[in-house]
């Protein structure tokens, strides 16, 4: 099913993204028999694209979803035909490669299928040979059909008489011979020399035997063509029907597929189909072909799970898909999977502690890159180690990084934090939505925003847009309440911004919130101070 996808969460944050980065380069380490490609279910946050230009590194790639797709389970490994090509090679390529059908390229160009049906049922169509009267070959093309030796005459000539097997006296044969037409014979000595004198236009010797000298003579002076096979007079009547061109037998209406497309779309399409089999086409090139069997053995797209364990923060799809870790600090949520798996969970500040953990479990020495993706991800969950959700094994892992990098962390966090606004202009919306968690909490289903910042007063200048940015989620979304928490990393507090049902936050927190915000000193964690209060006011478990 190709490479295994680690992703961290919708709306990722920098731990998301960075930890998914760093633990899918140690897996492609200490596992160098898979490949490990690092995702996101959303645009990546400033303080990440610092980071990753720091690093000199790439964005992971965007994950629309985790459902099975066609490239997820073609034949890419083609071997195509050409229109011109003989019905007699194609027989062969069809036999030897142990397939029903080939694609028909004109360069990268599909142009139809040849099918093994198509082929024997043109084998059988009748009981005689066709002969070449409807549909001209070339000298060429018969030879190599009789996998024979053209001895005499030009290859690009085309024959378009009858083709007839001289199995009678050569009388009696002379009798049938038109100008033009083609002879198959044995070692009938006679019956040749007569038969290129009467006019035919190409002899064909069976058996291997050696033409007559003077047919051969004969033929070069009024321009027959001469060609010699191993094979028996009966097969090679039956081979020349073989030697016509696939453009003839193919099919030019073909149900083809993108790459991208979803496979239960494609195989519910394909099963309708009269053909058996669909081109994969990408911007009109042929890039693979998807079979009935190719469906039939399909297995699920593979993923590895970082900073989150529940189905609605993670890709689109993922119930459909084979999880084989996941790698988190949060509550445990309710991703099932069908086998067991390797489960890292630890109530730690960060993912990226956790992944930092396992490079020195595992002795691996991580790069300067990936080091400072690490510290990264732990200084921005923890909000420089200043909430209380950090432990004493995110301050050790922030003070082993730190060493292997030589830096000072409160000096990197500080510039790292302050790269969020770094010159973009201010968009309300995306300070909403960048970081949203959902909760469902009793009957009512709340949404939680952070954004982390040194100075929450320029933040706040641009309230006005901000409550809009939230009414306006709510009623999209549905939300009985939105919650945007404006962290002031330097005052370590945060003003609690909330839109909808304010009672629930009132509630939950024992304050007023008739302005539409409130301060809270020392309120740095969403998921230590913020969640679990709204999840107990309103009656829901705390898991």
């Amino acid at each position: 099913m190709g490479p295994v996808l680690v992703l961290g969460h919708r709306n990722p944050d920098n731990d998301s993204i960075c930890s998914a980065i760093a633990y899918a380069h140690l897996k492609n380490l200490v596992d160098p028999s898979r490949v490990y490609i690092p995702g996101r279910l959303g645009p990546v946050p400033p303080e990440s694209q610092w980071v990753l230009r720091r690093c000199g590194l790439e964005e992971p790639v965007l994950v629309e979803h985790v459902r099975a797709r066609v490239m997820d389970v073609m034949t890419s490994d083609l071997v195509t035909v050409r229109p011109s090509d003989s019905l007699r090679s194609v027989g062969a390529l069809l036999r030897e490669r142990g397939v029903r059908a080939l694609p028909v390229v004109s360069g990268d160009e599909i142009c139809g299928l040849v099918t093994v049906a198509a082929l024997a049922a043109r084998y059988v169509e009748d009981l005689g040979v066709s002969g070449f009267s409807s549909r001209p070959v070339t000298v060429g093309r018969v030879a190599e059909a009789l996998d024979g030796a053209l001895l005499v005459g030009d290859p690009e000539r085309l024959l378009a008489g009858s083709v007839l097997v001289a199995a009678m006296e050569p009388e009696t044969m002379l009798a049938r011979i038109e100008p033009g037409d083609t002879l198959v014979v044995g070692d009938r000595r006679r019956t040749q020399p007569l038969a290129v004198e009467a006019g035919i236009g190409c002899l064909i010797v069976t058996g291997g035997a050696d033409p007559e000298p003077d047919a051969l003579e004969f033929a070069r002076q009024r321009g027959c063509a001469v060609i010699t096979t191993t094979v028996d007079s009966y097969a090679a009547a039956r081979l020349l029907d073989l030697a016509h061109a696939v453009s003839e037998v193919m099919e030019t209406e073909v149900f083809a597929v993108e790459p991208e497309t979803l496979l239960s779309e494609a195989a519910e399409d394909l099963f309708a189909s009269p053909q058996r089999e669909a081109p994969v086409v990408e911007g009109g090139r042929l890039v693979g072909l998807l079979t009935r069997t190719n469906v039939a053995r399909a297995g699920r797209r593979e993923v590895i799970l970082v900073d989150h364990n529940e189905v609605a923060q993670s890709a689109d799809g993922v119930e459909e898909a084979a999880v084989l870790e996941i790698v988190d600090h949060h509550r445990i949520g309710d991703v099932q999977t069908a086998s067991p798996i390797t489960f890292f969970g630890l109530p730690v500040g960060a993912t990226g502690t956790i992944v930092a953990a396992r490079y020195r479990e595992l002795e691996v020495e991580p790069t300067s890159a990936m080091a400072t993706l690490m510290l990264s991800a732990i200084l921005t969950d923890t909000v420089l180690l200043k909430s209380p959700t950090t432990t004493d094994t995110d301050r050790d892992m922030v003070t082993w990084l730190a060493q292997e990098l030589d830096i000072d962390p409160v000096d990197f966090g500080l510039e790292m934090f302050r790269a969020r606004s770094g010159g973009a202009s201010f968009s309300a919306e995306e300070v909403v939505r960048r970081d949203l968690k959902e909760f469902r909490a009793g009957d009512s289903v709340i949404a939680v925003g952070q954004v982390e910042t040194v100075d929450a007063g320029e933040m706040l200048d641009h309230r006005s847009e901000i409550d809009a940015a939230m009414a306006t989620l709510a009623a999209d979304r549905g939300y009985d309440a939105v919650l945007l928490m404006v962290t002031d990393i330097v005052r370590e507090g945060t003003e609690l911004i909330v839109a909808g049902r304010r009672r629930i936050a009132e509630r939950a927190f024992g304050v007023s919130f008739d302005t539409g915000s409130a301060w809270f000193d020392g309120m740095l964690s969403r998921k230590k101070q913020v969640a679990p209060k709204l999840l107990e006011s309103r009656g829901a478990p705390r898991r």
